[in-house]
């Protein structure tokens, strides 16, 4: 690691460091914003076990992890334990790469969502691939499912070719039959890097364009958008955190080349800003 990624990488570690530590003490208090924070440190290494998937996250509505998520000891004395899930060669979609989990959450109007993510040095991005974020209906409005009359929604991340960082958002006046492409103003994903993403969204109020999406790539705001109509119907708040990565799309041209993994920790959800 050169000089200015050893510096950009102790920014991001700092950066980290100091919400947990904020929410920790905040989260003794009555009035906590704290709604959800997992970092692994309670779960054995090894394959992470379905026993230890509920225990992390208490409101979990299912899982499919396949034995392709475990815990290890990322040997670095800012993370610790850190979820590590691998990607098999030539898998594509959920089912054979990757891994996916709901956690049901108490629906709010408006939340923070944090994390970290670091792709393997020899990360395939090939043409593209998912990453977690906040729902609205669960899974269900994302795989080609329009959410037509406004009854739901997903803001999940991708990565796409060469590792470009975006929004993938299901809505329901999304343009086309699958998910909306939001670019994040040249963000990248470089492999062997820990980055550190949070995304706030607000939805909507009934029958207005005013719905609010932000997002921040290692401390740095990447997209800013206060015009998005998330919702047609009053249930349509957010109500779910979706853990979802693989390599998709859905036909070959999407595999990776080779066997290949990414690590992830430091999972945040909070009705309180995250970053300033």
């Amino acid at each position: 690691m050169n000089m200015m990624n050893r510096y950009k990488h102790s920014c991001v570690l700092c950066c980290a460091s100091l919400l947990l530590c904020c929410f920790a003490a905040k989260a003794h208090s009555q009035t906590s914003p704290l709604v959800l924070a997992v970092d692994f440190e309670k779960s054995n290494e090894g394959v992470y076990q379905a026993s230890e998937v509920a225990a992390d996250w208490p409101n979990l509505s299912w899982q499919n992890l396949a034995d392709r998520a475990g815990i290890i000891d990322s040997h670095e004395a800012e993370f610790n334990k850190v979820l590590k899930i691998s990607y098999p060669h030539g898998s594509v979609g959920p089912s054979q790469g990757g891994g996916q989990f709901l956690q049901a959450l108490v629906p709010a109007k408006e939340l923070w969502l944090s994390y970290q993510v670091k792709f393997a040095e020899n990360f395939d991005f090939r043409l593209g691939g998912k990453l977690p974020g906040l729902t609205s209906g669960g899974a269900k409005y994302s795989g080609g499912t329009i959410p037509k009359l406004g009854q739901g929604w997903s803001a999940r991340y991708m990565w796409r070719k060469n590792g470009e960082a975006i929004i993938y958002l299901y809505h329901m006046k999304m343009p086309g039959s699958w998910g909306e492409d939001l670019a994040l103003e040249g963000a990248r994903f470089k492999p062997g890097q820990w980055h550190t993403l949070v995304q706030h969204i607000r939805v909507n109020e009934m029958n207005k364009a005013d719905g609010v999406l932000e997002v921040w790539v290692d401390g740095k705001k990447r997209l800013s958008r206060s015009d998005i109509e998330y919702r047609g119907q009053p249930q349509a708040l957010i109500d779910s955190f979706y853990f979802s990565t693989f390599h998709g799309g859905n036909t070959p041209d999407w595999a990776p080349k080779q066997d290949t993994t990414a690590y992830f920790d430091n999972f945040i959800i909070s009705t309180a800003p995250l970053i300033q």
